[in-house]
C-alpha cells in the first residue's frame, strides 16, 4: 500500500465571531487557500483528483464546498469536489478521508481541509414552504440549534456539543496543567518529526495540494 504524504500545508488567518471576516463566505475563504497552493506549487487543475473540505455549518448557498471552492479558484469543471461534517473535527476527517484515497489507489493527489464561518449561519424556520397559519413564523438561530441537535433524538446534548470538552474535564479531573502540558508535549512532537524529515516545516514545497499524494515504496515524494 503506497504512503499518503501531507505536503504544502496552508490556512488563512483566523477572524473572531463577527469580526473581520464576517461578511466573507467560507467558500471565498476556501477558494483563496486553493488559488494559493496551486501558485506555491505550480500544480495545474487537471492534475487534482479530488478537493475535500471539512463543514459543520453548510447551506444552500455553498453545497458542497469543495467543490464550489475549486470553481471558484479556477480549477475547473472537470476537478470534482465534497462536503465532509463530523462536527468540530470536519476538517480532520476531510484530510483523513484524502490520505485513504491517495492509500487505496483511488487518488493521486487530494486537496484536503476545512472551511467555515460562524459568523454567516443563517437563522432558519420550518413549514414555511407550503403556506404559514396560526402565530406566524419562529426563525431559529441555525448556529444553536445544531449544536442542541447533534445527539438526535434519543441522545440529547444540553447545552450544545461545544459543553462537551467542558463536561469532559470536569468529569476525568483533568487540570489546565494537564491540558497545557499535553499542548507543549504535542509541539515537541511536532518539531522532532520536523527535525527527523517526517512532517513538513512550514514554507517547505512538496509535489502536490494540501492533504495528500502517493508516495511509492521507497520514495518520498508527494
Amino acid at each position: 500500500m503506497p504512503d499518503a504524504v501531507i505536503c504544502e500545508p496552508l490556512r488563512t488567518p483566523v477572524g473572531r465571531f463577527g469580526g473581520v471576516f464576517r461578511d466573507v463566505p467560507p467558500q471565498a475563504l476556501a477558494a483563496t487557500v486553493i488559488r494559493e497552493l496551486a501558485a506555491r506549487t505550480g500544480l495545474p487543475g487537471q492534475h487534482i483528483d479530488d478537493v475535500l473540505l471539512g463543514q459543520a455549518y453548510p447551506s444552500g448557498e455553498h453545497p458542497a464546498i469543495g467543490r464550489i471552492a475549486a470553481l471558484d479558484a479556477g480549477l475547473g469543471v472537470d476537478v470534482p469536489g465534497l462536503q465532509v461534517d463530523r462536527r468540530c473535527g470536519s476538517g480532520l476527517q476531510a484530510v483523513l478521508q484524502a490520505c485513504m484515497q491517495v492509500q487505496t489507489g483511488a487518488s493521486e493527489v487530494v486537496l484536503a481541509g476545512g472551511a467555515e464561518s460562524m459568523s454567516r449561519v443563517e437563522f432558519s424556520a420550518q413549514g414555511m414552504r407550503w403556506g404559514v397559519q396560526g402565530d406566524g413564523v419562529m426563525l431559529a438561530d441555525r448556529l444553536v440549534r445544531g449544536r442542541i441537535t447533534a445527539g438526535g433524538l434519543e441522545h440529547p446534548v444540553p447545552g450544545g456539543m461545544l459543553e462537551t470538552a467542558e463536561n469532559l474535564r470536569a468529569e476525568h479531573g483533568i487540570s489546565r496543567a494537564d491540558q497545557d502540558a499535553l499542548a507543549v508535549q504535542s509541539h515537541q512532537r511536532a518539531v522532532a518529526a520536523q527535525g527527523a524529515g517526517r512532517s513538513l516545516r512550514r514554507g517547505d514545497r512538496g509535489g502536490g495540494g494540501a492533504a495528500a499524494h502517493r508516495r511509492a515504496p521507497g520514495g518520498r515524494h508527494r
